[in-house]
């Protein structure tokens, strides 16, 4: 038994079919630029780029990417095998002219501290970088605000 008269099932059917496709087609929309992409390399298993944020840098004039590498060994001096870390990276063409900031002190560094695993930008011209991390247990929150983020060298 019908509900409807069959022309007006057919232009419901076909109404309720484009419905779904726009509803599909910008539900699965992206903005991904292939034509430019701008590609940065890090260690392995280090999950180099699990965060990233976009900061201006007020000493250049430019615009730097801060990227996250949660698994990433840590520095010398550090008494940890493992800590994350957090790198400064220009924006050009060039994979691997990323440098890794300094944000632990020598003899401070705790393993697994994931630290990078998340990156964000204040947004102003020169404004505040907020990097967290975790330890078991516990949360960090590092507030670069005395310290500027280092231009790549």
């Amino acid at each position: 038994m019908l509900w409807c008269r069959p022309q007006v099932c057919v232009s419901m059917a076909t109404g309720v079919c484009v419905l779904l496709s726009v509803y599909v087609g910008v539900c699965v929309a992206f903005n991904l630029d292939t034509e430019f992409p701008l590609l940065k390399t890090g260690t392995d298993r280090s999950l180099f780029g699990l965060s990233v944020a976009l900061h201006q840098d007020l000493k250049t004039d430019g615009y730097l990417l801060l990227v996250g590498a949660p698994k990433e060994k840590a520095e010398p001096n550090v008494p940890a095998k493992q800590t994350g870390g957090v790198y400064s990276c220009s924006i050009t063409g060039n994979q691997s002219d990323c440098s890794r900031m300094k944000l632990i002190d020598p003899g401070d560094g705790h393993h697994d501290m994931w630290l990078g695993v998340s990156v964000a930008s204040q947004g102003q011209p020169g404004g505040r970088v907020l990097e967290t991390s975790t330890s078991p247990g516990r949360t960090l929150m590092l507030s670069l605000t005395s310290r500027e983020a280092p231009s790549p060298t």
